[in-house]
């Protein structure tokens, strides 16, 4: 009885030959680059872990906002269907170059489903200048130019 290989044509046993070596290329590269890549997602994850809940709630805001603790108010004080506005002025110390830039942004998807409306009566104040809302009173006020004013209309 005559195997299948031995009664191969020439081209069967070259295309067996080149998947016989993809197969052991393939073996070699995952003996020498799992242990790293393993060991790199485990770090991944060890820093993952080692998050607190407000650096997890937050996310990328971590390099937006110097006072986390501001998007948290907000989050906590605005209804859900409310408005807010971000009065931006100029740049603390303590914040990094993403901070006047991206802080209407972020407030913007991290306090849906609330909207940003010009005149409305919660204001996101970084840095602002509280004279420009003259009944605004801060319910909170953070670190590096940061409060959360409200207006009663």
């Amino acid at each position: 009885m005559e195997s299948r290989i031995t009664g191969a044509s020439r081209g069967d046993r070259l295309r067996l030959a080149a998947i016989g070596v993809w197969l052991a290329l393939v073996l070699a590269v995952i003996a020498v680059r799992y242990p790293d890549a393993f060991r790199d997602a485990n770090d991944t994850a060890r820093a993952n872990a080692a998050l607190d809940l407000v650096d997890r709630t937050l996310g990328g805001g971590n390099s937006v906002w110097p006072d986390q603790g501001l998007m948290l108010e907000a989050r906590g004080r605005i209804p859900p269907d409310g408005t807010f506005q971000v009065a931006v002025g100029g740049p603390q110390p303590g914040w990094t170059d993403l901070t006047a830039t991206y802080a209407e942004t972020f407030a913007r998807y991290f306090l849906l489903p609330r909207r940003v409306e010009q005149g409305a009566d919660w204001i996101l104040c970084v840095a602002c200048d509280r004279a420009a809302f003259p009944d605004a009173d801060a319910v909170w006020e953070g670190e590096a130019g940061l409060s959360l004013l409200h207006a009663e209309q």
